[in-house]
């Protein structure tokens, strides 16, 4: 015992160190004061350097069993530095995993810190020539790492916009050339591991730098495009909720015409929303359809006033005036551009077209009309029918929950009322959210 603590006493300060340096970055910027002298044992025991410790000791007790038991030959040291590469990289995924679990970490931000800490032991194995070299190029490397990235560290604990697979997958290769570096003593034994030789640093301790500098460039490259993104995505967030309530005001507009209410507009909103959620369209569609669906009668406003608010049935021709509102709200859309406009255009032409045909304003059936529209339909109607209006009591929940299902492909598309049904309870909860 004495005898290894003699011989890995270098790597045994570095397990602390990765140890402690981890634990202090998780306590001040993960803010996570929990089980400080537990966290401590598992990230030392985990460590790259004391599981390299392991690592060597079974792949000299397997290399001696070959050797010495089965006379096995490695004139050039291939099979050694096989086991090697072998071992480490069992031993690397092992704590990577388990330095993730004991983190908590998201699983590709733990599995980077992890092989980055790998990749700067691996480093430190190359360029050093003595036991205190060794101690002395492995707190300048942290250093450098540390100084580097010092203004993001905040951020990189409380962000997943950085691409972290990239980056893990950039340091496995990384670590890929630094082992095989370190493999160059092993085959030439004239480059010495224990005194400086000009060979190895303008060979082997250059190659690593400057691969280990392109390492950390692209590390740098990607939290400023996670941060460019973080940013736009801040901007685009805000920019969404001012047209969302824009909109708003636009529709209550509308709907205030026709003896509506706004709340109509957010219900419709957040059926269509929870319904293309349970139909697992990506999360931008069920975000736009929510805006979107707002404006699914913005061509009222060019509907006579009468009409609107006629309290008895329509006339034949009336209901041809009314019946053009779905090419109005086209229009009024037609000149303005965006993912969630156009598809509000979409919405405005075509949500009274029927699954069976029988529609307006064109007449589309089935998967003809969008996705989208079919879904406005079956919220628009089943809110119509449940809301009070001059012409008309509203429906109870139950009752226009049926004549929906009755409507099943036929008026309906039969995907959008199963979706319907499915999410029934969270439907009725945004009905008594949003009374009139």
């Amino acid at each position: 015992m004495i005898e290894l603590i003699q011989l890995y006493w270098p790597k045994l300060i570095s397990a602390a160190w990765f140890s402690a340096l981890n634990l202090f970055f998780l306590v001040f910027y993960g803010q996570n004061k929990r089980f400080p002298i537990e966290r401590f044992l598992s990230g030392f025991i985990i460590s790259p350097a004391f599981l390299s410790i392991i690592g060597e000791q079974l792949v000299v007790k397997i290399y001696t069993l070959l050797v010495l038991d089965y006379g096995f030959k490695d004139t050039h040291s291939f099979v050694f530095i096989l086991l090697n590469v072998s071992m480490d990289m069992l031993f690397i995924i092992l704590g990577g995993i388990l330095f993730t679990r004991f983190t908590g970490m998201y699983k590709y931000l733990g599995a980077t810190i992890y092989m980055q800490h790998v990749c700067i032991e691996r480093l430190t194995l190359i360029v050093s020539v003595s036991y205190p070299t060794y101690i002395l190029w492995y707190f300048i490397f942290h250093a450098i790492v540390f100084i580097s990235i010092r203004g993001e560290m905040d951020f990189l604990y409380k962000t997943n916009a950085v691409r972290w697979k990239n980056v893990f997958f950039y340091l496995v290769g990384l670590f890929y050339i630094l082992d095989l570096l370190y493999a160059a003593y092993f085959i030439f034994p004239e480059l010495g591991t224990n005194v400086v030789n000009m060979q190895s640093i303008l060979w082997l301790d250059i190659v690593a730098a400057i691969s280990s500098l392109f390492a950390l460039g692209y590390e740098k490259i990607a939290i400023s495009a996670a941060r460019e993104y973080e940013k736009k995505h801040e901007y685009y967030t805000k920019l969404q909720a001012s047209q969302e309530n824009i909109i708003v005001k636009l529709t209550e507009i509308s709907e205030a015409k026709s003896g509506e209410t706004g709340q109509h507009v957010r219900r419709v909103a957040e059926y269509s929303m929870l319904i293309a959620r349970t139909m697992k369209l990506s999360d931008d569609e069920v975000e736009h359809i929510k805006i979107a669906a707002m404006m699914h009668d913005l061509g009222k406003l060019l509907i006579s006033h009468d009409i609107i608010e006629k309290k008895g049935e329509l006339t034949d021709d009336e209901y041809e005036i009314m019946k053009g509102h779905a090419q109005y709200g086209w229009d009024i859309l037609a000149n303005s551009e965006g993912e969630i406009i156009e598809m509000a255009r979409i919405i405005a032409l075509e949500h009274h077209e029927r699954w069976d045909g029988k529609g307006y304003p064109q007449g589309l059936m089935k998967n003809e009309i969008s996705i989208y529209a079919q879904i406005v339909s079956v919220a628009d109607v089943f809110d119509a029918l449940t809301s009070e209006r001059a012409y008309k009591k509203a429906w109870d929940l139950e009752t226009a929950k049926k004549e929906i299902i009755q409507q099943r492909g036929e008026q309906f598309s039969p995907t959008v009322v199963d979706a319907f049904v499915s999410c029934f309870d969270e439907i009725k909860e945004i009905k008594a959210k949003y009374v009139d």
